[in-house]
C-alpha cells in the first residue's frame, strides 16, 4: 500500500481552542484583580531582604498548576517582581516557609 502523506484537511486547525480562548479572557480579568488587590507591588519585597525588586510584575500561582493549583482563582495568585519570582523557584523550601508557595492540594481524602 502506497502512502502519499497525511490526509488533507478541508479547514486548517485552529491555533487555539475556544475553551483556551475563554480561559485566557478570564485569566486577564483575574490578573487585573490580583494586581489591584496587591496595589501593583511585589508581595515579597519585605519578606526577602537580600533580593532587590526589579523587572516586570508577574501574577504568580501560590500552588502551581502542575500541583493542583488553579490559575483562575485570585486567592491562589500573588504579585511578584521578576527577581522575587526567580528567587521563589530557586529557593523552594524558604519560599514555602515564607508562604510564597504551598504544597500541592490534596485531590482526595484518605
Amino acid at each position: 500500500m502506497k502512502r502519499s502523506g497525511p490526509p488533507r484537511r478541508k479547514k486548517p486547525l485552529n491555533p487555539m481552542s475556544q475553551k483556551r480562548r475563554a480561559e485566557l479572557g478570564i485569566r486577564k480579568r483575574v490578573r487585573e484583580e490580583v494586581l489591584e488587590r496587591d496595589r501593583y507591588k511585589c508581595v515579597a519585597k519585605h519578606l526577602v531582604d537580600d533580593v532587590e525588586c526589579w523587572g516586570p510584575l508577574d501574577v504568580d500561582e501560590v500552588i502551581p498548576r502542575g500541583r493542583g493549583g488553579d490559575w483562575l482563582d485570585p486567592d491562589n495568585c500573588q504579585v511578584l517582581c521578576r527577581a522575587h519570582h526567580d528567587w521563589k523557584h530557586l529557593h523552594p523550601l524558604e519560599a514555602t516557609t515564607l508562604g510564597l508557595t504551598r504544597p500541592a492540594r490534596r485531590l482526595w481524602d484518605p
